[in-house]
């Protein structure tokens, strides 16, 4: 399992992908461009970011995406919205939830025809099952 990235450079990389105002200023200024945005860097953070080559820092910002729903967070100017979007900012985990849906369809019996034709039979509930 690859290592997990580091909160602080998560944000400022992601922010870096959606704003090239930011970009700019994430490759010349490094960990100082953390402070534009209100994010304070572990001091281990700001010792790995200034450890990245320029080029594959580049690379790695061009590689990253932002989900949609969390772009605007990351053009605003406030890291605390930004950590928020990532899932971090009230201590949660950030999950995906696959919503409600039926185990399968079924189309409901049809009523029946005459007064001689017995009722459909119910299939009744059913346990899920793993």
């Amino acid at each position: 399992m690859p290592a997990a990235i580091p909160r602080g450079i998560e944000v400022l990389v992601k922010k870096a992908s959606v704003d090239p105002a930011f970009r700019a200023l994430l490759l010349e200024r490094r960990a100082g461009a953390a402070g534009e945005i209100g994010l304070a860097l572990a001091p281990a953070e700001a010792a790995m970011l200034g450890a990245i080559p320029a080029a594959q820092l580049e690379a790695i910002i061009a590689r990253t995406t932002v989900d949609p729903m969390s772009r605007a967070a990351f053009l605003g100017k406030a890291a605390a919205l930004m950590l928020a979007a990532l899932g971090s900012g009230a201590g949660c985990i950030p999950f995906m939830s696959m919503g409600i849906r039926a185990n399968r369809f079924r189309p409901l019996p049809e009523p029946p025809k005459s007064e001689t034709e017995p009722p459909p039979v119910s299939n009744g509930i059913r346990p899920d099952r793993p």
